[in-house]
């Protein structure tokens, strides 16, 4: 998974991990794999009467890679 600001992070989440993101962290999930899926099982807490997620398209405009 990338994360920060401008996806500058960078980390593996293995099988049976649990991984905490923090509100308001950009972060773009994906399986380095090009043979085995991935399966992900995910919870987030939703406040009443308010959507919690954002999508960043400026965010979705970096190439993590790239900027390396």
């Amino acid at each position: 998974m990338w994360h920060g600001e401008r996806l500058e992070g960078h980390l593996f989440v293995r099988a049976g991990d649990f991984l905490y993101i923090p509100a308001d962290m950009p972060h773009l999930p994906y399986n380095p794999s090009d043979t085995e899926n991935c399966v992900a099982v995910i919870a987030r807490r939703i406040l009443m009467n308010r959507e919690s997620v954002v999508l960043l398209p400026e965010v979705d405009r970096i190439d993590p890679v790239a900027e390396r």
